[in-house]
């Protein structure tokens, strides 16, 4: 066992540890500002925060509430200059994947120079910039990104119709507060969205060829949780024990990604919703997924045989075959096609460049050997919805 682990996360976990909010916050002065979107507003965790804030004697607060649901630089470049132009000491995100994306970029953004698109390119080094970030504090009000316990924070380029991730040591949270009981408000269709998303984040961390047996760990244990309660939670929202297992196998899975990073998968839904803004992150996993795996179990299956035995399923196309009806349960589209993509001929290989260029990195950690070509013959099997067309 060779393998390198590093989280400096402090987390806070369980129903009520929202109230710890105020007291954290005062670790890192009295003026911040909050990162946070409507629903957190409508459904009270605003008010709530403000006022556990207040308790603590911190009175000087900021909103902006501006993010999208794929973020993108320009809200992130607004964002920042809020943050520096009030000098604030910290930052909270409170809300699901976007709105924490947004924050850790904002709070990058804001500390050093230049623009947001800048730090997607920016390497780890003694000489690299950033310097510094302002603290923030990640609350979750899903239970599916991870991004409360990792370095990502991935946005979007409207004018490049690119997306791609800031991935930086600085770009950790100081804090993360993962309450469950903020999860309950979540309908459905977002339960169902926010949980495929975790179900790959473990998926795709455990089968790709990095080595991290502590990730390897969290990840059977991420995945057990969300094969035993996601569609628990999908049908009960209020099932406080579905919910809290949700909110655990999440966070699992985002430190998991965080050591052994995601696949393939993420890499070629990233032009999805690039291109396609009105596409949902989770949405377009679900629609690439059951394609990329059918294709990874045909060229490389004993990673996921050996996941299927650990998870209590009978060999790798078991495994297939849960992964597809699980999708089918929550209402999930298993296609392109599904997600209303018109299934253009030309597609297919524009898509294909797309990854080439801003997601090859991908490639080397795929647990099969995988070419531009195959990938464009994988997109447009989801595309047609026709498996014979995988290579």
């Amino acid at each position: 066992m060779v393998f390198n682990y590093y989280m400096p996360v402090d987390i806070y976990f369980g129903y009520g540890s929202l109230s710890k909010v105020g007291e954290v916050a005062r670790r890192f002065g009295f003026k911040g500002l909050i990162v946070t979107g409507k629903s957190s507003k409508k459904h009270g965790y605003l008010d709530k925060v403000i006022s556990n804030l207040i308790l603590n004697n911190i009175r000087d607060v900021i909103i902006y509430d501006e993010i999208e649901p794929n973020p993108t630089d320009i809200s992130v470049n607004k964002g920042a200059r809020i943050a520096a132009e009030n000098k604030v000491d910290f930052i909270i995100g409170l809300g699901g994947g976007s709105i924490l994306d947004a924050a850790k970029a904002i709070a990058i953004v804001s500390s050093n120079e230049g623009f947001a698109w800048e730090y997607v390119f920016y390497p780890e080094g003694p000489k690299s910039i950033p310097y510094y970030t302002r603290p923030v504090i990640a609350i979750p009000t899903t239970a599916g990104t991870g991004s409360e316990v990792n370095k990502y924070s991935v946005i979007s380029n409207p004018n490049r119709k690119e997306k791609l991730a800031i991935a930086h040591s600085l770009n950790y949270p100081k804090v993360a507060i993962v309450d469950p009981e903020l999860t309950m408000s979540m309908d459905k269709n977002l339960t169902a969205t926010t949980g495929i998303d975790a179900f790959y984040h473990a998926l795709e961390s455990y089968t790709n060829r990095l080595n991290n047996h502590i990730a390897e760990d969290l990840d059977v244990i991420a995945l057990k949780l969300i094969l035993k309660w996601l569609e628990i939670a999908y049908e009960d929202g209020t099932n406080k024990e579905a919910r809290e297992n949700m909110s655990y196998g999440a966070m699992l899975a985002g430190i998991a990604i965080d050591q052994k990073r995601a696949g393939i998968i993420h890499a070629m839904e990233h032009p999805i919703s690039g291109r396609y803004p009105q596409v949902a992150h989770a949405k377009g996993l679900s629609a690439l997924g059951y394609y990329v795996t059918l294709y990874n179990i045909k060229r490389a299956p004993e990673k996921y045989r050996k996941l299927a035995l650990e998870l209590g399923l009978k060999d790798e196309y078991h495994l297939l075959e849960t992964l597809k009806n699980l999708t089918k349960r929550l209402s999930l589209p298993i296609s392109l096609k599904e997600l209303g993509i018109v299934p253009d001929e030309d597609l297919p290989r524009i898509l294909a460049e797309d990854v080439y260029f801003t997601g090859r990195n991908a490639f080397n950690i795929n647990p099969a050997e995988i070419t531009e070509k195959e990938i464009e013959l994988i997109y447009k099997a989801s595309l047609f919805e026709d498996e014979s067309l995988v290579p």
